[in-house]
């Protein structure tokens, strides 16, 4: 015998399946196809990073192209104010979401939302969580340990390294994870990690770089978690007259900092991705995920590059990145 307790929850579930099939949006992903007029949502709680700005461009190009329509949003920063956002495109009806750099952990009611809305939610360096569609990027732990191990072989395991990272969003977490696999094998290399206050970042490490120069202190090499900060951390060195005595080795791939790269300045390296192919990648995943393919892993790693002044791509070109080096022995 059923108990009433037991019939009222059927009863009250069969009820708010049933409400949930009226109230759920017309556009829901599984009733369409990647051919069709969707609608997509492009965000992210930093856009104005120059790295993210790019993505961003690039995924709301590449669905533009599809015949979508999309609408973008910056943050600023504020992460509760991107998941609010995220939520009103929800239940707006959108048919997809692209989220572009924001810490999908922090984002768990948005994923769970986009589930029980059936629509995709993609991401890019956001980090792998339960309940995404996929997250497209690089293996960023093996960046960090590129960029550490070049860093430190140009300085024989020895002397005093800067590390400047913000350890908030997932794949800067990695780098970091990187940088210490390294590091903590060369026990004559003291580090001094600096944590980056953000929105502000470029000002905040001119500004504790500036510092850091003034104190006296010998400062061989600097490993930042990715190039914008880079360039503030280069910017510093040159106005302290320390260009010869200093070198900045990064992440990202950006374009100004191809710029220091390829003036034979303070810059050594960049490992870079391909930051516009990351974007058109996003695009191509929800495109595939509305057309129901089911992912064999959550995460789409992509290949970066090692650029230093061998292999830097002329003025107003990107690297070819099907063919382009990741270690420094494979270049001639």
């Amino acid at each position: 015998m059923i108990s009433r307790t037991l019939l009222g929850r059927s009863v009250a579930a069969t009820a708010l399946a049933a409400g949930l099939a009226v109230a759920a949006p017309a556009g829901m992903a599984l009733a369409k196809s990647c051919a069709d007029p969707l609608k997509v949502a492009v965000f992210s709680v930093n856009g104005a990073s120059p790295t993210i700005t790019e993505m961003m461009e690039s995924a709301t190009a590449a669905a533009k192209a599809k015949g979508w329509e999309v609408e973008t949003y910056d943050g600023n920063g504020d992460q509760v104010a991107t998941n609010n956002q995220a939520n009103t495109y929800i239940q707006r009806g959108f048919d997809a979401l692209i989220n572009v750099a924001s810490d999908n952990n922090q984002m768990g009611g948005v994923i769970e939302n986009a589930q029980e809305a059936g629509i995709p939610f993609v991401s890019t360096f956001s980090g792998l969580v339960p309940g995404i569609t996929a997250d497209i990027g690089s293996n960023n732990v093996a960046d960090g340990v590129i960029a550490a191990s070049e860093m430190v072989a140009r300085i024989d395991g020895r002397g005093k390294v800067v590390k400047f990272n913000w350890n908030v969003l997932p794949a800067l977490q990695d780098r970091d994870r990187g940088f210490h696999a390294v590091v903590e094998g060369y026990p004559d290399l003291e580090v001094e990690e600096v944590e980056v206050k953000v929105p502000g970042q470029v000002d905040d490490v001119y500004a504790k770089m500036t510092n850091l120069l003034q104190s006296g202190e010998k400062i061989d090499a600097v490993w930042t978690g990715w190039d914008e900060i880079a360039v503030a951390a280069v910017r510093a060195i040159e106005q302290a007259n320390k260009q010869d005595e200093i070198f900045v080795v990064s992440m990202d791939g950006a374009a100004p900092a191809y710029d220091l790269i390829r003036d034979g300045n303070t810059l050594a390296l960049t490992v870079a991705y391909d930051v516009g192919g990351m974007g058109s990648t996003a695009v191509d995943t929800v495109c595939r995920a509305v057309d129901g393919e089911k992912f064999p892993a959550r995460v789409l790693y992509k290949k970066p590059c090692l650029i230093l002044d061998q292999t830097v791509p002329s003025t107003g070109h990107k690297p070819d990145f099907k063919t382009c080096p990741l270690f420094s022995a494979e270049i001639q």
